[in-house]
């Protein structure tokens, strides 16, 4: 747990940790390298955070609060709105905080923080599948799809912008990325005629 209750602080070590994390990769980043990029002795981090693991663990579960948060206000949307309401919110927490969203993509089971993460990760899942299928019962999306399988190819989507985007070099601004995300989700990609779906399949 940290040892020191200053927010902004914290904050500054978090946000710098996201960032070197998203550079060097979480197990190469050492927390000396932390220490430089904050211009502060490798002592003082640890009136903050205990180590890597606690890094880990505080930036997955922010990034994880603040997805659940948008989801929560999605979900106060019309039942044909909800769906599309929480894929605009993911792609714009996404682009915005991508340094924290990746940890939590990366995330596997085996370990108390990843255990912890994979979990809310399939929590939200649930919850996504569940605002789908409201839609598809009041007609707003397609019915011939699983709403789970939809919300995961979806998200998929979505988790894939960490792989690719970044804010400096983009030739995409957030704006044109969330709007093709939709574009797409609404109204596909291809011209003319449509592939059937096999439930189940």
């Amino acid at each position: 747990m940290p040892r020191s209750t200053d927010p902004k602080n914290l904050e500054r070590v978090l946000d710098a940790a996201a960032e070197l994390f998203l550079v060097e990769g979480y197990d190469a980043a050492t927390m000396q390298q932390l220490a430089d990029k904050l211009g502060l002795h490798k002592s003082s981090l640890y009136h903050y955070v205990d180590g890597k693991e606690d890094l880990l663990q505080q930036l997955t579960s922010s990034a994880q609060a603040a997805g659940e948060a948008a989801l929560d206000e999605a979900e106060q949307a019309a039942d044909d709105n909800a769906f599309l309401a929480a894929l605009s919110l993911a792609v714009d927490q996404t682009l915005g905080d991508i340094g924290r969203v990746s940890l939590v993509l990366r995330q596997k089971p085996g370990t108390a923080t990843g255990d912890a993460v994979v979990e809310r990760r399939r929590s939200y899942d649930r919850r996504l599948s569940a605002l789908i299928e409201k839609a598809q019962q009041a007609g707003g999306v397609r019915g011939d799809i699983h709403p789970m399988l939809l919300a995961r190819l979806t998200l998929g989507m979505v988790s894939w912008l960490v792989e690719w985007y970044d804010p400096e070099l983009s030739r995409f601004d957030p704006d044109v990325i969330r709007e093709a995300v939709l574009a797409m989700v609404t109204s596909g990609v291809v011209v003319g005629g449509e592939v059937g779906v096999t439930e189940g399949a």
